[in-house]
């Protein structure tokens, strides 16, 4: 049996139960082209072609596609940390639920209303989008909560994006006042000056 080349197109090699329903692929079929070796099953109700390497991370946000990776994981994804995150963080807006996801990540609830502003799309190691928290956002989230701040990598990062040519503080302040952080981030952007 061959698969439909639309039903990966968009999703690097990847497809759900529910799609390839969509398709007219029934359960039975998928079960054969899992036993021909033809596909993979890489997470509950979540394939992949047989070349696809699994990228966890993508597939975190297949499955909870309200997830986006915040705090340290963002500074890592944007390049302003080094440290690879032990245990990668992503927030979801207050009310959503979704299954096994503290088992494996760090979780934080944000506000519904501003959870979907300040993303990015950066590419995973594997070449998938992942969706991330911009830099000017992921700086002010980290400020909001004083006791969680772990300033070995806030100030270095704050540092970096300062002295970037690619900085824009009226973003920055955009965040600063929607965290409630203007005058936490006021010493950092003095000190640059």
């Amino acid at each position: 049996m061959m698969l439909p080349e639309k039903l990966t197109e968009n999703t690097n090699g990847y497809f759900s139960l529910k799609t390839a329903a969509e398709f007219g692929i029934t359960r039975w079929q998928l079960q054969e082209l899992l036993h021909n070796g033809e596909i993979q099953k890489v997470s509950y109700g979540l394939y992949a072609l047989k070349n696809v390497i699994p990228d966890e991370l993508f597939i975190t946000q297949l499955l909870s596609p309200r997830a986006i990776f915040s705090h340290e994981s963002a500074l890592f994804f944007n390049g302003y940390s080094d440290q690879v995150p032990f245990r990668y963080t992503i927030s979801v807006p207050h009310g959503y639920i979704s299954k096994n996801l503290s088992e494996q990540y760090d979780v934080r609830h944000v506000a519904k209303e501003s959870a979907e502003e300040g993303i990015k799309i950066i590419k995973s190691e594997l070449g998938n989008d992942l969706r991330v928290y911009s830099i000017e956002r992921t700086l002010c989230e980290l400020l909001h909560k004083p006791s969680d701040l772990d300033k070995e990598r806030f100030i270095p990062a704050i540092q970096k994006y300062l002295r970037s040519k690619n900085k824009d503080i009226l973003i920055l302040m955009h965040f600063a006042k929607m965290f409630r952080v203007e005058k936490r981030l006021l010493p950092y952007l003095e000190a640059i000056q």
